[in-house]
């Protein structure tokens, strides 16, 4: 944790202006996606502008028909606490995306999305991990959810760590378009109950999970 004795007036990922570009692979969507190399690792300036302590490292990368995500968490001693039920507040990877980047909007559009990738919480056991998608609060219009089988997670839970690797179809993402629309408006937060929150930049004080205007860009193409 940060050792000063004073508190930043400010977050300090405020005064960055966030733009990136994702690393690209010649792979195809896969109900069992494969770990990502180092080079898509994304940075966690919730952190590090903050001097704290990371305990998530977080991947992105394009596909031919896919965006692929991988996150891996340490330092835990409890399982993660994940329901999909109540996936808003699951332990996980949560990403949101805007396929048109409206840079002044500041509420969701029909365009704008928002995922979790969760290590465990399906099945009888509640030991298998499970993708979904949940509306946007205060969204000015929203889409329906993906089938099932546009997203796809695998996961590994042991030792104080877990992993998972997951994928979105283009199909998952209404307004995609590479060619029209390359740049998309992206944030991600790694959420955890026992370990805290880890974000690509802001954190959860202001209005991030629900104001596209406050989130990154990424250029896919």
């Amino acid at each position: 944790m940060n050792t000063t004795d004073e508190t930043p007036l400010i977050d300090p990922s405020m005064l960055v202006r966030l733009k990136m570009k994702a690393v690209r692979l010649d792979r195809a969507f896969s109900d069992r996606p494969e770990a990502l190399p180092d080079e898509s690792i994304l940075p966690c300036l919730s952190t590090e502008l903050a001097g704290d302590e990371k305990f998530a490292q977080v991947r992105l990368a394009l596909g031919q028909d896919a965006l692929f995500f991988q996150a891996d968490v340490q330092g835990k001693k409890q399982l993660p606490w994940c329901r999909q039920s109540r996936l808003e507040d699951s332990d996980g990877l949560h990403i949101w995306i805007d396929t048109r980047n409206s840079r002044d909007v500041h509420r969701a559009t029909k365009y704008c999305q928002r995922f979790a990738f969760c290590p465990m919480g399906r099945g009888p056991k509640a030991d298998l991990p499970f993708a979904g998608w949940a509306p946007i609060n205060r969204a000015r219009e929203t889409q329906s959810p993906p089938a099932d089988d546009l997203m796809s997670i695998r996961a590994r839970v042991a030792d104080g760590r877990y992993r998972v690797v997951a994928a979105l179809h283009f199909d998952a993402l209404p307004g995609i378009d590479l060619q029209d629309f390359p740049t998309v408006g992206f944030y991600f937060a790694v959420i955890d109950r026992e370990l805290g929150w880890q974000a690509l930049a802001l954190q959860p004080e202001l209005p991030v999970m629900e104001n596209p205007s406050l989130w990154a860009q990424l250029q896919l193409a």
